[in-house]
């Protein structure tokens, strides 16, 4: 079995971490796409005549996809599960609120917490969402070998269990 070449010079790690930044913004740059394209659909599935744009950010999709996997977080919960500031993540808790996609929920046990979930419509959306961003990832992803396909999502899911391991200590 081959070893993994090693990084060895800074120019080799700069270079890692404009790929990486590059890579972040084409998929960021992806689902703002599709956010994009999906608008003129929910525009059009209006029929109040009132028009709740959706938010052309990959925040909305982190937060979606956080709160679709369980059943109601606290705004910190949530705010560090999608590694956003608490500014950042309540201003767009207030438009999924303002635009019957999330709501507020008081905690049973301590009336002082907050929680946040999707609501049906919520959940609709991500999943209509969820169904062309997978259907997007999956073309790129076949412009890969398998081998390819298999080591980034390796290489992704490593990096993710590092980050998170440093942001508790």
């Amino acid at each position: 079995m081959k070893k993994p070449s090693k990084i060895n010079s800074d120019s080799q790690i700069s270079s890692l971490v404009a790929n990486a930044i590059c890579v972040t913004m084409s998929l960021k740059n992806l689902l703002e796409e599709e956010l994009t394209l999906l608008q003129k659909y929910f525009d059009e599935m209006r029929s109040t005549g009132t028009t709740n744009h959706l938010p052309e950010d990959a925040m909305f999709y982190s937060m979606t996809s956080a709160l679709y996997g369980t059943q109601n977080l606290t705004m910190g919960e949530l705010s560090k599960t999608i590694s956003a500031p608490m500014s950042s993540t309540t201003r767009m808790m207030n438009w999924l609120v303002d635009n019957g996609y999330a709501q507020r929920l008081s905690d049973p046990d301590d009336r002082r917490i907050v929680r946040v979930a999707l609501t049906d419509e919520g959940r609709k959306l991500h999943e209509y969402i969820e169904i062309h961003v997978i259907k997007r990832v999956r073309e790129t992803m076949q412009l890969l070998t398998d081998k390819e396909q298999s080591a980034i999502i390796q290489v992704f899911d490593k990096l993710a269990r590092v980050f998170n391991l440093n942001e508790t200590k």
